[in-house]
C-alpha cells in the first residue's frame, strides 16, 4: 500500500465504508459507527468504537475487520470507546475512554 489512507480504505473495503477525513493519526469512517487509528507501527491500527454503536454492530464489524486486516497481513487492535464533543465553531473534541467496550459502556447505561 502506498500510504496509511490506502491501507485503512482497503481496511473498510468489506464493509462498503470510507474515511471521510483523517487528522494525524486518526481516520474518520463514514457513519460514525469507529474510528480507525494508526499506532505507528507499520502494519499495526487500532479500531476505537463509537459509544452510540450497538454491541451488535460493533461485533459485526470488528469480525469482518479482523478478517480483512488478516486478508491484508495487518495487526488490527481494539483501542476502548469514545465520544464525539461539538464545540465552538465547526470543531470537535474527541473524549477516549481506552478501556471501555461498547458493551461495557451499553450495560452500565450510558448513551450519551
Amino acid at each position: 500500500m502506498s500510504s496509511t489512507l490506502d491501507t485503512v480504505n482497503a481496511l473498510l473495503e468489506p464493509l462498503g465504508l470510507k474515511v471521510t477525513h483523517a487528522y494525524n493519526d486518526i481516520f474518520f469512517v463514514e457513519h460514525n459507527l469507529f474510528l480507525v487509528l494508526d499506532s505507528q507501527e507499520e502494519g499495526t491500527l487500532f479500531l476505537c468504537f463509537n459509544q452510540e454503536c450497538s454491541p451488535d454492530k460493533a461485533a459485526l464489524a470488528a469480525l469482518t475487520l479482523y478478517a480483512q486486516a488478516d486478508e491484508l497481513g495487518l495487526e488490527l487492535g481494539l483501542s476502548g470507546t469514545y465520544t464525539m464533543e461539538e464545540i465552538a465553531g465547526q470543531e470537535i473534541k474527541l473524549h477516549f475512554h481506552p478501556q471501555q467496550t461498547v458493551k461495557e459502556d451499553h450495560a452500565n447505561g450510558k448513551t450519551h
